[in-house]
């Protein structure tokens, strides 16, 4: 009974912050794929609601040499960033 208590609490909560993530800077989807995860231990609805997001997010998802771009850029980015504060210093010290 306490785990079935915990689990219920657990995925509403994973829920509940995985929508506010949905407009909130952060990983909403996931978060709510979690949430749905959990939910559907205990709960039929929460099984298909979880299909019918993970189907709609594939959708939603960047291709794959889309994310291989905003990887390579990322990790140039911080490559700058660091060379930058390597030669420059970090400012206010």
């Amino acid at each position: 009974m306490i785990r079935r208590v915990l689990v219920v609490v657990g995925g509403f909560a994973l829920l509940a912050a995985g929508g506010a993530l949905m407009v909130l800077p952060g990983p909403g989807i996931p978060l709510v794929l979690a949430g749905l995860g959990l939910l559907s231990l205990e709960f039929e609805w929460a099984r298909r609601l979880r299909l019918y997001v993970m189907r709609h997010a594939k959708r939603v998802a960047p291709s794959r040499g889309r994310q291989l771009a905003l990887g390579i850029g990322s990790v140039a980015v911080m490559v700058a960033a660091t060379v930058f504060l390597a030669i420059r210093g970090i400012p206010g010290f």
